[in-house]
């Protein structure tokens, strides 16, 4: 349990918290604040659905910040960075975390198009209907999971998740219709390899012999149904793991540029600054300086 506490970015949890092995937990945060709070940037390990049910802060999602202010649903997938900022005294919120193992367990129809649609879109302002539907649903949740002597209780927990998927994903969150959310398969699938590789591979021809179609084809693709390149959508992530790490970790810029699977450190200095202006000693100071 310990370990998937501290996973979740917890130094510790309420006592009504319930945590099912490492692929669930049902968290009221009771304004105690996760270990992201403290403006540092976290990596996410599992997919987080968040209820601010009081007060407000501002949070960043890769890098890109948001104003969080109840009502309001945050969806937060693994691998996204986040760091906390600014939480209000009264800011409280209601959690059901979910590993990527249990997810792919339940099967979701239609979850990795939904899954980039959440990862681009992680804020939704909701009423003060849904927010109480969305409360009554956490509470169905937490009396089932705390049900221990239940020898179906991982199968309710399963479908009463189901449940809230197929009926809530329409109801309480309405998708951005624009070029930051892909509609052609074979882009969204394209996306979802960027995400597994990016730190192995920033060749396009890695991902095109994986989808079986040209480079010049898949760069087409992108372009049209994203409004960026193939090779954009790469560096972005490259680049928002390279400040991360940069930000968060004791890691020499040569470990992280070797983690990310660079030659040496001086490509990797080079691919940075071209992205960013400053090199990773400049971006690192300059984030050392800022959070004094």
């Amino acid at each position: 349990m310990k370990r998937f506490i501290h996973s979740l970015g917890l130094e510790n949890i309420p006592s009504d918290s319930i945590v099912i092995g490492d692929d669930l937990a049902l968290v009221n945060f009771n304004k105690n604040k996760p270990a992201y709070a403290a403006h540092e940037p976290y990596k996410l390990k599992h997919a987080v659905i968040c209820i601010c049910t009081a007060g407000h802060c501002s949070i960043k999602v890769n890098l890109q910040q948001y104003e969080i202010e109840s009502p309001m649903l945050v969806t937060l997938m693994p691998g996204q960075i986040v760091e906390g900022m600014n939480f209000s005294s009264n800011f409280d919120g209601i959690n059901i975390v979910l590993s990527k193992r249990f997810i792919d367990m339940l099967n979701l129809p239609g979850w990795q198009q939904q899954y980039m649609s959440l990862f681009n879109n992680p804020i939704n302002t909701i009423s003060a209907d849904a927010l109480r539907h969305l409360q009554i649903f956490y509470t169905i949740l937490h009396k089932a999971a705390s049900d221990e002597e239940n020898p179906f209780r991982l199968q309710v927990i399963e479908n009463l998740i189901r449940v809230f998927y197929y009926g809530g994903v329409s109801k309480f969150r309405k998708f951005e219709d624009s070029n930051a959310t892909p509609k052609n398969g074979i882009v969204e699938r394209f996306l979802e390899l960027v995400q597994e590789h990016y730190r192995e591979e920033r060749l396009i021809g890695f991902y095109a012999d994986k989808l079986c179609i040209t480079p010049k084809y898949l760069s087409k693709l992108v372009k049209e149904n994203s409004g960026r390149s193939a090779g954009e959508w790469i560096d972005s992530h490259v680049i928002l793991e390279a400040r991360a790490m940069l930000q968060s970790s004791d890691m020499t810029i040569q470990q992280i540029a070797a983690s990310l699977n660079f030659p040496n450190q001086s490509f990797f200095g080079k691919y940075f600054k071209r992205a960013t202006g400053l090199s990773p000693k400049q971006y690192r100071s300059s984030k050392e300086t800022t959070n004094k």
